[in-house]
C-alpha cells in the first residue's frame, strides 16, 4: 500500500517527536545551572557526583527521577487530547457500556477501570528513572541504541510468563542483538577515556543501567497485556492515565529518594533531591525550554505513535525508529556532544539486523524455517498491541496499547 500525505505526516511527527524526546532529555541533563547550597560543594545527587559535578559552582541538572516526573506530565497531556477527541470528533455511541473480553460489562466513563493503571504507570516510572539515571553517564546516541536490549527481555518474558515459544530464527536475532548491544557498550567505553567529562567507570554504569531499565519496560508490557485481558480502554486514555498515577506516585516518592543516601566514595549522596531540580530550573531558561521540549515531545511522541500504530505497518515503524537512532547521533556529534567513531555503526547494524530478522521483517528461509500460517508479528512488544487489536475488534472496544513506550 502506498503511503499517503497524512501517513508521511504522521509518521514525519512520530520521528521529530521521538528525536527530539532523547535530544532534549539530554539537553536538560547537560545544562549546567546554579543550585542549592551543599556543604564542601558537593553534588546534590548520586548521579551529580558520579557524572564529575563536585566542587562545581554550576552544575549540570542530575536529576532523573524529578526528570521522569515530567515525562509524566506530557503522558498526562494524552488525557486532554481523549477527552476533546471523545466529545468533538468520535460519534455517539448508543451504548453506554461495553462488553468485555470475560463476558462482563464497563461502563466507557473516563474513569473507567483507571485504577488498574497505576500498576504500569510504577514499572513505567521506576523503568524511566533508571533510564535517565543511565542517560546521566552515557552519551545520547548509546542511550538510544541500547534500548534495543528491550527485544531480549521481552523475548524471555514472553517464554517464561506468557507461555509463547520461540522458533530458532528469534534465538538467532536475540544473539544478533546482545552482540549488538556489547558492541555499542564496549566503544563507549573504550573512548570514553579520552572525554574529559566522563569516566569509563561512570559510563559503564550508565550503559548497564539503560540495559537494566529494559527489563523493567519488557515487565511493563506483560503487566498491560494481563490488564487488556480484563479490561478494555481506549489508547490514550490508557497512556494519559499512567501518566496521571506515575506523576503522583512519583512525586511523593521523591521525599524519600532524598533521604535514601548512596556512598560515593568518602561521601553519601541522595539519589535525588527535588528541591535542588526546582532550583535549578528557576536560574536557568535553558533548562526550562528543555524540560518544556520533554514534556511536549513525549506528548506528541505517543499521540503520533497511536496514529501510526493504526495506519502503517510493522516495517514502516521499525525504520522509523532506526532513523530516529541515526538522528540521535547526528544531532549529538552536530553539538558536539560525542565524538564518532565506526565501531558504533558495526553494532548499530547488528542492532538493526537482529530487530529486523525477530520481527520477520529480513528472512532468511536458506537458514530458518518459518510458519507462514501463523500471523506475522512485529516483536514481542507488537504482539501484546495486536493482541488488544483483535480483543477490542471482536468485543468492540478499543485496544489498550496502540502506541510504543517513549
Amino acid at each position: 500500500m502506498a503511503m499517503t500525505f497524512s501517513d508521511f505526516l504522521l509518521a514525519l511527527g512520530m520521528f521529530l517527536s521521538g528525536t527530539l524526546n532523547t535530544i532534549t532529555a539530554k539537553w536538560a541533563q547537560r545544562t549546567h545551572s546554579l543550585g542549592r547550597d551543599t556543604a564542601d560543594d558537593l553534588s546534590t545527587t548520586i548521579w551529580g557526583s558520579l557524572d564529575g559535578q563536585d566542587g562545581l559552582e554550576k552544575r549540570s541538572f542530575d536529576h532523573p527521577f524529578f526528570q521522569a516526573s515530567t515525562m509524566f506530565i506530557g503522558e498526562a497531556l494524552c488525557l486532554v487530547a481523549f477527552v476533546i477527541k471523545k466529545k468533538y470528533f468520535s460519534p455517539p455511541t448508543p451504548q453506554a457500556y461495553t462488553s468485555l473480553k470475560d463476558g462482563s460489562s464497563a461502563s466507557e466513563g473516563l474513569f473507567t477501570n483507571s485504577v488498574y493503571f497505576s500498576i504500569p504507570a510504577m514499572l513505567d516510572m521506576t523503568g524511566t528513572g533508571v533510564m535517565n539515571a543511565g542517560l546521566c553517564l552515557t552519551y545520547a546516541s548509546v542511550f538510544q541504541m541500547l534500548r534495543s536490549a528491550v527485544v531480549v527481555f521481552t523475548a524471555f518474558m514472553s517464554v517464561a510468563i506468557l507461555k509463547r515459544k520461540l522458533r530458532a530464527f528469534h534465538w538467532a536475532s536475540i544473539a544478533l542483538v546482545v552482540a549488538g548491544v556489547s558492541v555499542v557498550g564496549y566503544v563507549s567505553i573504550k573512548y570514553s577515556g579520552d572525554d574529559s567529562t566522563k569516566s569509563q567507570s561512570s559510563v559503564m554504569l550508565g550503559n548497564a543501567l539503560v540495559i537494566v531499565a529494559q527489563a523493567m519496560v519488557a515487565l511493563q508490557m506483560v503487566v498491560e497485556e494481563k490488564i487488556i485481558n480484563s479490561h478494555g480502554a481506549p489508547a490514550l486514555k490508557a497512556v494519559g492515565f499512567e501518566g496521571v498515577f506515575g506523576f503522583v506516585i512519583l512525586g511523593i516518592l521523591l521525599v524519600p529518594l532524598y533521604y535514601i543516601q548512596v556512598s560515593g566514595g568518602a561521601h553519601d549522596y541522595p539519589i535525588e533531591d527535588a528541591v535542588d531540580a526546582m532550583i535549578q530550573i528557576s536560574n536557568s531558561g535553558e533548562i526550562q525550554i528543555a524540560l518544556t521540549g520533554y514534556i511536549c515531545s513525549i506528548a506528541f511522541f505517543n499521540f503520533f505513535g497511536i496514529s501510526v500504530t493504526k495506519a502503517m505497518s510493522a516495517s514502516h515503524r521499525m525504520v522509523l525508529d532506526s532513523l530516529r537512532t541515526v538522528a540521535v547521533l547526528g544531532v549529538s556529534i552536530a553539538l558536539g556532544w560525542e565524538d564518532f567513531h565506526y565501531e558504533q555503526l558495526f553494532g548499530f547494524a547488528l542492532l538493526i539486523l537482529g530487530t529486523s530478522l525477530y520481527n520477520e521483517i529480513i528472512r532468511v528461509p536458506a537458514l530458518f524455517d518459518y510458519d507462514d500460517d501463523e500471523e506475522v508479528r512485529e516483536s514481542f512488544v507488537e504482539s501484546v498491541r495486536q493482541d488488544s487489536k483483535d480483543i477490542g475488534e471482536k468485543e468492540g472496544m478499543a485496544p489498550l496499547l496502540d502506541t510504543a513506550n517513549v
